[in-house]
């Protein structure tokens, strides 16, 4: 950059670093919790909605301090980036807070097609991986009280129709957490398989 002004001061505009593509970083959040500082600094205050999500992912999940990483993450979804519709929406239905939840969720079209969904959860979950995460009791609840409701496709964590929907991507968000839940979740739904043979991973495709 010192070999260009003319980039150099480009590069100090807002509007750069609102734009930059920061992908690697969402694929490795917490990558810049020791580096990055300015990019990461610089690339929030102008509104990249990749860094708020960055960010809301250190500090709801890694840091604990769940008020913070909402209001970034929020962020990240208002500004349509598809990962933080998800994320945000997900949290919000195991929060209890189901119509804001699935209003956000809604707006990935799985209805009509299931590929964004899926490609958002395989995204999170990469984005999650390596992070100790502590499965918070509104997380459980919600999925208690979904499942109850729910008696079609229970066979198959990856089959999912306009009843089941939420509550199989509610199970798969919660078992993300912890093992022993995924452990005790999914033999109801796998039955037809051989237990020996089980990892509670299999199906959390």
């Amino acid at each position: 950059m010192e070999a260009s002004p003319r980039l150099s001061k480009a590069a100090a505009q807002p509007q750069v670093y609102k734009n930059i593509n920061l992908r690697q970083l969402t694929i490795h959040p917490l990558a810049s919790l020791r580096r990055y500082k300015d990019l990461m600094d610089l690339s929030l205050a102008a509104g990249n909605i990749e860094v708020h999500y960055v960010r809301g992912i250190q500090e709801y999940f890694h840091k604990n301090n769940t008020t913070v990483g909402l209001s970034h993450l929020k962020i990240a979804a208002q500004g349509l980036y598809e990962n933080g519709i998800y994320l945000y929406g997900m949290i919000m239905l195991c929060r209890g807070q189901e119509e804001e939840g699935k209003a956000m969720v809604e707006k990935l079209g799985w209805r009509q097609n299931m590929g964004c969904i899926d490609k958002c959860w395989k995204n999170i979950k990469r984005s999650l991986h390596g992070i100790k995460v502590t499965t918070l009791d509104s997380y459980l609840t919600a999925y208690e009280t979904t499942r109850e409701t729910i008696n079609c496709h229970r066979e198959d964590i990856n089959i999912r129709c306009a009843t089941c929907f939420y509550f199989k991507q509610i199970t798969k968000f919660v078992s993300l957490f912890n093992y022993v839940m995924q452990f005790h979740v999914f033999i109801p739904l796998i039955h037809s398989i051989n237990l020996n043979k089980f990892s509670p991973f299999t199906n959390l495709r």
